[in-house]
Order: structure tokens, then C-alpha cells, then sequence
């Protein structure tokens, strides 16, 4: 083909495609803005790419932080009871609005038997109602008692031929006891009372020590505090000075008999209530003894307790301090 003729061939092709102007003018435009157009595109692309990178991440972030720590909304509905608040330990019988004393404020009331209109009923009443369940046993009467794995469940409780030490280091362990707290939740209770965390003080089965306690009570606090729930330690008054920062309050049994309530005093300091219960010798007392009175209320370091004394059963009889 001459030189004309393929001059006229582009000519006829970029004809087809642009209007008006030099034909090889259209075509540099047009290449032009081909190049501005794609260029603008992938800059577009770019950033947001840029930007769901951003939001995954901040998403991740914001997820991660959640699981550390409880929302706002749930730091915010976390009571905190006073120093001195009145108390009563009621598991040994059916708490009701009828029979509870109307001048007492903090009621632990057993998960699995109460059921969510009584505690709407007490909450209604004035009463503060946390839900008591063990977390560091399995006992064969409860609906979950078949779902611990055999390998976490250890030697029997001295006394409680129905109930089981666990290892409270093994995972599925801990997720029946965040199922347990779900549920705490569900009913309406304001808290959870995590009884026999103090394994490593007894002759469990397992190699447990204090710091396994400690760790146990931590996942078991932040749990409870992501669910919107206050967590009170039960006993094991050896890791109180390393708990004392994550639980709203303490409840002690017999410390006054032990000699141990100084155990207790950093509760206190911290601004958190201690409450204390001492047992009768014999669960048909109908009255207590100025001496025991004095043993059980006024022990070494007990300032500032929230202390009765009850029968072993835990039936609706009570003398306060």
C-alpha cells in the first residue's frame, strides 16, 4: 500500500470513531483523556482499597477490645455495693418476697432453682439479687452436669458426697461456667457468687495452685463484667491482695473461726463490702451465746464486715451483727 493510501485508511478508521478537527489531533485527544480517565480510575481503586483496609482494621481492633474489656454500657450498669451493706446467705430454702427481711439489701439466690419471676419480684422489692452457682465443682443434681469433659473432673468434696473438684485450667470448664453466667444474666440477676474457685487449697485431684486461682477468677470477673454482671470472690482469702481489683465484693465463710478475717481487710480499704457468715455447732440453735456473738462479730481486722451468723443449712434463720 502507497503512503497515501494508508494515510487515508487511518484517516477513514479515526473518521468512524471522531468528529470534527484534525483526525490525528482526535486521536492524541482521545488517547489523552483515555489516560486521564484510567489513571483517575485506579487512584479511586487505590483509596479504596485504603479505606476497607482501614475499616477491617479498625473493626478488628474494636472487636479485640471488646473481648478484653467490657462495653461502656455494661461498665456503667455494674453495680457496686457499699461497705456495711446489709446481707443474708438464703440457699438452703426458697427466697421469696414474703419471707425476706425487708431491711436486707443483698440476697445471693442459687441460679438453677430460682426462677426469673422471683428475682423480678425481690429486685421489685428494694433487694439486690445475685445468682450463686459453683465454679469450681461439678454436682450431680445440676441440668449441666453431664456436659463436663471427664478429664476436668477430679476428686470428691470433703463433706459433699455429690459434688466434684474440676480443673478449673481446662477450656470447656470455663465456657459451661460463661453459659452458667449467660444465664445469671438472662434471669435478671445483677451479679454472679462463683463458689469453690480455692481448689488449690484442697485436695482437688489436680495440680492446681494459687495461680491458677487467681487466672480462674479473672476470666470469671471479666465474663461476668462483659455480661453487664458484678462478681464477688467466694473464700480463697490467700489471693485477695491479687483479685481485689476485679471483684465488687467478697464473701467469707468463718473467717472469725480461722483467725483469717485480716485476709479480708483489703475489700474494705478498696471500698468494697466483706460479707461474713459464721456457723452454729448445731443447725437447730435458736439463739446465739455473747460469747459466740463476740467471736463471730468483733474478730481481729473484722472492721467494717457485713457479718451474720447462721445455721450450716442455710435455712431462713439468721442473726445479725
Amino acid at each position: 500500500m502507497s503512503d497515501t493510501g494508508a494515510e487515508h485508511a487511518i484517516q477513514k478508521e479515526l473518521g468512524s470513531h471522531g468528529k470534527g478537527g484534525s483526525q490525528m489531533g482526535d486521536m492524541t485527544t482521545s488517547l489523552s483523556w483515555r489516560q486521564r480517565f484510567f489513571t483517575r480510575k485506579r487512584i479511586i481503586i487505590i483509596i479504596t482499597m485504603v479505606g476497607v483496609v482501614a475499616l477491617a482494621l479498625g473493626l478488628g481492633l474494636g472487636l479485640g477490645l471488646t473481648r478484653a474489656c467490657p462495653s461502656p454500657r455494661s461498665s456503667a450498669s455494674i453495680i457496686q455495693p457499699t461497705v456495711g451493706t446489709t446481707w443474708d446467705y438464703p440457699l438452703g430454702f426458697s427466697l421469696t418476697t414474703s419471707n425476706a427481711n425487708k431491711s436486707t439489701i443483698f440476697y445471693p439466690v442459687d441460679l438453677e432453682n430460682t426462677s426469673t419471676d422471683t428475682i423480678a419480684a425481690l429486685k421489685s422489692a428494694g433487694h439486690t439479687i445475685v445468682c450463686y452457682f459453683s465454679a469450681g465443682s461439678v454436682e450431680d443434681y445440676r441440668s449441666d452436669a453431664g456436659d463436663f469433659p471427664a478429664s476436668a473432673i477430679g476428686n470428691t468434696l470433703d463433706g459433699w458426697p455429690d459434688e466434684k473438684w474440676l480443673d478449673v485450667r481446662n477450656g470447656e470448664v470455663r465456657a459451661i461456667m460463661a453459659r452458667r453466667i449467660q444465664s445469671a444474666a438472662a434471669k435478671g440477676c445483677v451479679g454472679v457468687d462463683a463458689d469453690n474457685i480455692d481448689g488449690f487449697s484442697n485436695d482437688s485431684g489436680f495440680d492446681l495452685v494459687e495461680g491458677d486461682a487467681v487466672d480462674y477468677v479473672r476470666y470469671l470477673a471479666d465474663t461476668a463484667h462483659a455480661t453487664g454482671l458484678a462478681y464477688g470472690l467466694k473464700n480463697g482469702g490467700a489471693i485477695v491482695d491479687r483479685v481485689v481489683d476485679v471483684a465488687e465484693w467478697a464473701i467469707n465463710e468463718q473467717c472469725a473461726e480461722y483467725s483469717e478475717c485480716a485476709d479480708w481487710a483489703p475489700f474494705v480499704e478498696a471500698g468494697k463490702p466483706v460479707f461474713h457468715v459464721e456457723y452454729t455447732e448445731d443447725d437447730d440453735a435458736t439463739s446465739v451465746s455473747p460469747a459466740q456473738l463476740a467471736k463471730a462479730c468483733a474478730a481481729d481486722g473484722q472492721a467494717g464486715f457485713s457479718s451474720i451468723v447462721k445455721h450450716n443449712s442455710l435455712d431462713n434463720w439468721v442473726v445479725y451483727c
